[in-house]
C-alpha cells in the first residue's frame, strides 16, 4: 500500500469512542469529503479507478436525477446515470481535444466498515499521453470542502504524480 493510500485509509477510518461495544452498528456519518482516484497511463490509454463514499455518490446522482434517493448498482441504467454525472464533472483534454470516457467496471468495497463505490473509466487519445489537462469537480456541488485526490502512474517507467483537486484547484496540467 502506498504511503498516500495508507494515510487516506487512516483518515477515512471511523473512530471508536471510549466504551465502544462489539455490537454491529452503522458507522457514523463521515466528516471527511474525499474521493480517491488511481490512474494508469500507458501509451495513448489512461484508465482511472475512482473510489467514493457510497452515500456521497448516491446523493450526487439523486440530485442530478431530481430524485429523493438513488441506489448504486452495477446495472446499465445506474451506470449511464453515473457516466453522465462523470462527464459533467471530470474531463481529460489532450492535444486540444476532450477525450471520451468509457465505463469499464464498477463495484462496492468497504473501507474500515464504511461502504465505498468505485468506477473504472478508460480514456483513449490519438497519440501517447505525455501531457494532458485534467479537470475534476466530482462531488464539489455537494460539499464545499470536497477534495479529489488522483494519483497518476505512467507505464512502463512507473513515474508517478499525485494531484489534489478542490475549490480553486479544479484543473491541472499533467506532464510526464
Amino acid at each position: 500500500m502506498s504511503p498516500l493510500a495508507f494515510a487516506l485509509s487512516l483518515a477515512l477510518a471511523p473512530l471508536a469512542g471510549a466504551g465502544a461495544t462489539a455490537m454491529a452498528a452503522p458507522p457514523p456519518a463521515h466528516d471527511l469529503h474525499v474521493s480517491y482516484g488511481s490512474a494508469v497511463v500507458e501509451g495513448a490509454v489512461l484508465t482511472i479507478r475512482v473510489r467514493f463514499f457510497k452515500n456521497d455518490l448516491q446523493d450526487a446522482l439523486a440530485r442530478q436525477a431530481g430524485r429523493a434517493a438513488f441506489t448504486l448498482r452495477a446495472e446499465p441504467e445506474v451506470e449511464a446515470a453515473f457516466l453522465a454525472y462523470f462527464r459533467a464533472r471530470f474531463s481529460i483534454q489532450a492535444g486540444g481535444r476532450a477525450l471520451e470516457p468509457v465505463l469499464v467496471g464498477s463495484g462496492e468495497d468497504e473501507l474500515d466498515r464504511e461502504p465505498v463505490w468505485w468506477y473504472a473509466i478508460r480514456f483513449e487519445a490519438p497519440a501517447p499521453l505525455a501531457s494532458f489537462r485534467v479537470r475534476n469537480t466530482l462531488l464539489g456541488e455537494i460539499f464545499d470542502d470536497q477534495t479529489n485526490i488522483v494519483k497518476f502512474v505512467r507505464l512502463p517507467d512507473e513515474r508517478q504524480k499525485t494531484y489534489s483537486f478542490g475549490k480553486g484547484e479544479e484543473s491541472f496540467e499533467v506532464r510526464f
